[in-house]
């Protein structure tokens, strides 16, 4: 019994162990979510992006983006503005739509997208400024704060 009692202490240690570095694959970067504002009185109750860096070797990074009480039955482009080494979303941003984003009749709405190891390359431990918009037309609609990323 005891011998029994050992193994699955053990196994349940190795679990646990095998867990916590699978949640801590990123130490530079960790999960952020970040506010989208409105922009021109257009309405919103909340909003934001979660980027998550995965790091693996199929997922680099995964974006989830969420509207609540925007403007009814609209499809937005969400478009990431990433800034190379400037941290302060000041210089001339490389510019990358990711997903669509349709609201319901409440102005609800969310997507997402995932980003490869490949689509990266080239920005790989640098610092970068990033601003996520959610844009309707070919106008900016609602928009992120500057955010600092850390690229590993």
């Amino acid at each position: 019994m005891s011998g029994r009692l050992a193994s699955a202490v053990a196994m349940a240690g190795l679990v646990v162990w095998l867990g916590a570095g699978a949640a801590l694959a990123d130490g530079t970067y960790h999960t952020s979510q970040y506010a989208f504002g409105a922009l021109d009185g257009t309405s919103i109750r909340s909003g934001f992006v979660e980027n998550i860096h995965a790091d693996g070797p199929d997922v680099y990074a995964h974006e989830q983006y969420v509207l609540n009480g925007g403007e009814p039955g609209t499809t937005y482009q969400v478009v990431l503005k990433v800034f190379p080494g400037d941290p302060t979303c000041s210089g001339n941003p490389i510019v990358i739509p990711t997903a669509s984003l349709r609201t319901n009749a409440a102005g609800n709405g969310t997507a997402y997208h995932v980003f490869t190891p490949e689509d990266a390359d080239g920005l790989r431990g640098l610092t970068v400024g990033g601003m996520w918009f959610l844009v309707d037309g070919g106008s900016p609609a609602y928009a992120t704060a500057c955010a600092q990323v850390e690229l590993d």
